[in-house]
């Protein structure tokens, strides 16, 4: 019984050192001398060893404002579009005698990203559809078309290098 009672102590007299407050103090002071900080609201603060005009590291207040432009620029896109999509396009073939009113289909994010056209209205001159045989006025009729989606482009690579010229003011200052 007094080799029990013995083993039992000793037992006890390690496991109480393992939860000792000079090693729990040890493994604190090594904790707090390897960690570094990030300010809440800032960024890291500066190394003062860094070169004159290094930049610093991005804190959170600089990845809210990269989240509000990035706001700014999807508003303005879906403003472009919104008046494209209100714009009449229009394509002609055959000296002016077909016209073809195209319109701007924006993209339809996840799901379609890539904008489209859409012959909206038809417009033969009727003097012109009498006389065309139907070989020609399906060749006119496909010119229109091609000539309509051109335009359609043109306009919208034009509205499109306003945005860029926005992107460029907004996201100058994080380039």
């Amino acid at each position: 019984m007094k080799t029990a009672t013995i083993a039992t102590l000793l037992l006890t007299a390690s496991s109480a050192t393992a939860f000792s407050t000079t090693r729990i103090s040890n493994v604190v002071a090594t904790h707090q001398s390897s960690s570094t900080s990030l300010n809440l609201f800032g960024s890291k603060p500066k190394d003062p060893n860094a070169p004159e005009g290094a930049p610093g590291q991005p804190g959170m207040m600089d990845q809210l404002a990269m989240f509000k432009k990035a706001q700014e620029i999807a508003s303005k896109k879906k403003r472009l579009d919104d008046e494209l999509a209100n714009e009449t396009i229009t394509g002609s073939a055959a000296d002016g005698n077909i016209e073809i009113t195209v319109k701007y289909i924006p993209p339809q994010l996840p799901t379609n990203p890539t904008p489209g056209y859409e012959a909206a209205e038809v417009t033969i001159n009727e003097e012109y559809l009498e006389g065309v045989s139907s070989e020609d006025l399906s060749v006119a009729l496909v010119e229109a078309i091609r000539d309509g989606e051109a335009k359609a482009t043109a306009r919208v690579g034009e509205k499109y290098k306003e945005l860029e010229e926005d992107m460029k003011g907004i996201m100058g200052g994080l380039a």
